[in-house]
């Protein structure tokens, strides 16, 4: 009794694999793969979202961004003023 259910099954797998090609099974790769890219490139984007919406609500988190942003500012107007002046001499006031 179990051999005539599996005959079949059997037989339904060899004419799938039969009938496929390997332009077939590459177009079904490429699907499968850009629908799991898909998915996953929107789970990913909505986690960052949210990780970096709860970093940024941190009090610390701003004042740590602020003091590299101020160090940042000192080094490029340092290097602007000895090694650059005359870009600071066409800023107008």
């Amino acid at each position: 009794m179990t051999e005539s259910k599996t005959f079949p099954l059997r037989n339904l797998r060899y004419l799938i694999r039969e009938e496929l090609s390997k332009a077939d099974k590459a177009e079904i790769k490429r699907i499968a793969r850009k629908e799991v890219e898909s998915e996953l490139k929107a789970k990913l984007s909505k986690a960052i979202e949210e990780e970096v919406a709860k970093a940024l609500k941190d009090k610390s988190t701003k004042e740590e961004m602020a003091e590299i942003s101020k160090k940042i500012i000192k080094k490029l107007y340092k290097d602007l003023s000895l090694h650059h002046p005359y870009i600071i001499d066409r800023i107008k006031v």
